[in-house]
């Protein structure tokens, strides 16, 4: 059997909905995910759709960056999340926990590190300060 693919509103669901007061239709989720943590549901979760939901939670929500990336960092250990590159991830959302940091530099950082990568075309001094060589663009 082909594993499905997760959307965001699925994950944001079940970290902002309480299961006391949850609506009927999203009730599910809380007996969901026990599931793809045990690794008894398989579940495609795209990165893209990572970003979306560290988005929705931290400027919706207002859900604090660290808060964010912690929950987001916990749920993508899940032993039924199927993901392209989960140490990337999981690079890039330890990294949101421990410093204040731009969402895509911090997956920018953790990509160059993981490709051996020392440069990185980019007018952004925030990804010099923290270890990245400026190329120029010419």
């Amino acid at each position: 059997m082909k594993s499905k693919l997760m959307d965001t509103n699925v994950i944001v669901r079940y970290f902002v909905e309480d299961p006391v007061k949850v609506h009927s239709k999203f009730k599910g989720v809380f007996s969901f995910f026990p599931k793809v943590e045990s690794g008894a549901v398989s579940v495609e979760l795209p990165d893209l759709v990572v970003f979306e939901v560290f988005f929705v939670l931290t400027n919706i929500y207002k859900i604090p960056q660290v808060d964010a990336a912690q929950k987001l960092s916990d749920l993508i250990a899940f032993r039924g999340f199927l993901m392209q590159n989960k140490p990337l991830m999981t690079s890039c959302l330890q990294k949101l926990q421990k410093e204040k940091i731009d969402l895509v530099d911090a997956y920018l950082l953790s990509l160059a590190k993981q490709k051996g990568i020392l440069a990185v075309y980019s007018f952004d001094k925030d990804l010099s300060k923290h270890g990245l060589q400026l190329a120029d663009v010419k």
